[in-house]
């Protein structure tokens, strides 16, 4: 008679989250929309200097170049939506998106904190997901890209998992949040006003202190 042999170990589906359609279309829209504005304004900054130079080539070229960052913003838009993704199901979680990939995995994990309404800087108030590490933010994933059923199944995907979720749902401000937990907001995304003070500030001051060191040159 023949032994019985042990059953192999399924291993627990993968569950992989991608981009709709209306999410990619209104990311494009957004970043289409700032560039438009902002290269036809740095290239024609540069005509006025480039032609009371006598240089008109270098002024057209520059114009040029700055143009064509509409297509190619575009193209790198493109292929960052149709890239995104969020893949889980085995305890590990690998998120594609903007910049470099995120991987980490439950025993990384120390909270979950889903928002109902907030928004960053000038975007549209929308939901939000944050996952912290002990000390520090491992993910922000925002409603412009991800749906609320998305970032509900990664949510919950974690909390069966033995992680504590926090759910938010009044409205709420970046500052606010921090308030309640620090790790869920860099203090630069809480506070932007003060940031571009600070910014603004620091640039002033050396400003002052090259017209000081000119001044001090020339006499």
């Amino acid at each position: 008679m023949a032994e019985p042999t042990a059953g192999r170990a399924t291993a627990p589906p993968l569950i992989e989250l991608a981009m709709g359609d209306a999410a990619k279309r209104q990311v494009l829209r957004s970043n289409m929309a700032l560039i438009s504005i902002l290269a036809p304004l740095v290239g024609l900054a540069q005509l006025p200097a480039a032609i009371t130079s006598g240089n008109l080539a270098l002024a057209v070229g520059f114009l040029a170049f700055a143009l064509s960052m509409i297509p190619l913003t575009y193209a790198i838009g493109r292929r960052m939506v149709d890239r995104a993704r969020i893949v889980l199901g085995d305890g590990t979680y690998t998120v594609h998106g903007w910049g470099r990939t995120k991987r980490f995995t439950v025993a990384d994990v120390d909270r979950v904190v889903t928002v109902d309404r907030m928004a960053f800087g000038m975007a549209e108030a929308t939901h939000h997901l944050i996952v912290v590490a002990p000390t520090k933010r491992l993910l922000l994933l925002v409603g412009q890209m991800w749906d609320r059923d998305q970032l509900s199944t990664v949510a919950l995907d974690l909390a069966r998992r033995g992680v504590p979720l926090t759910p938010w749902h009044q409205p709420v401000t970046p500052a606010q949040l921090r308030a309640f937990d620090r790790r869920l907001v860099p203090w630069p995304q809480a506070h932007p006003v003060a940031l571009a003070l600070l910014v603004g500030l620091g640039t002033l001051l050396v400003l002052v202190v090259l017209f000081v060191v000119v001044v001090a040159i020339i006499v």
